[in-house]
């Protein structure tokens, strides 16, 4: 149980919680917005599902991605990734370890990497969110594996406040600007990227619909694409947190430490 408490992948997959979550209206149709208040729209949507990939290729290096797939529903947050380790010259895919994490009001619960069982039945670790810092590891990991950063760097274009014809929006944002670079090296861990551009969608309803980033180092030798797919906007999220006897609450893990 230890290594479930201590997966080096928990260290990136973590869920940020959110005190409350305001309802937005969720009509099909709504007047064509600016960039701006797409995002905010998105940001205080009540229910959302996402996809997101993140691509780091590095010069004479397989790439190396991170699949992450979530959905956001009021009092919840249930979350997916699973890392490739590395994409060939061929196509050739190498999985990497996965892991899933869900918030469920008053607790995080912490799944075991790959799912594997521990102890017979036990797949997840529960944690009270009470007791961890808005500033945590684990919470600071799960906003920068949700769609918040890049709203966040969207929100930094000269076109923010600006309506767009179809609602694309093509542009580029200082890499040194604080929000930026926090949204950015947070996705990458900690990696710098300059030259960021971004291509945004918002669609007839009023929300954000899909984001794509693109960066490279100062030198040259790593280039970034981030891409991210938001959905069903309004559509119940109706998932329950894990079963008796498929958890650990952390109090009785640190008993047994």
């Amino acid at each position: 149980m230890q290594a479930m408490h201590r997966s080096i992948l928990l260290a990136v997959v973590a869920i940020f919680a959110v005190a409350s979550v305001a309802l937005a209206a969720t009509s099909r149709t709504a007047p064509r917005s600016t960039l701006s208040q797409a995002i905010e729209r998105t940001n205080t949507a009540g229910s959302f599902r996402y996809q997101m990939t993140i691509a780091i290729a590095r010069r004479h290096y397989p790439a190396v991605e991170l699949e992450v797939r979530g959905a956001r529903g009021p009092g919840s947050l249930f979350v997916h990734v699973r890392a490739i380790s590395s994409v060939l010259a061929d196509g050739t895919v190498v999985p990497g370890p996965q892991q899933s994490a869900f918030l469920d009001g008053p607790f995080l619960y912490e799944g075991a990497p790959n799912g594997i069982a521990v102890d017979g039945k036990v797949r997840w670790l529960r944690v009270p969110v009470a007791k961890l810092s808005p500033a945590s590891k684990a919470l600071t990991s799960m906003r920068n594996l949700s769609p918040a950063p890049l709203l966040r760097l969207l929100d930094e274009s000269s076109l923010a406040r600006r309506r767009a014809p179809q609602g694309r929006y093509h542009g580029t944002v200082a890499y040194d600007d604080p929000i930026v670079h926090t949204a950015v090296s947070g996705m990458t861990g900690g990696v710098e990227f300059r030259d960021v551009r971004y291509s945004a969608r918002v669609g007839p309803d009023g929300f954000v619909h899909s984001i794509r980033v693109t960066g490279r180092t100062a030198d040259g030798s790593r280039t970034l694409e981030i891409r991210a797919r938001l959905y069903a906007f309004g559509v119940r999220v109706d998932r329950k947190p894990p079963a008796e006897a498929t958890f650990m609450d952390q109090e009785l893990l640190n008993l047994a430490e």
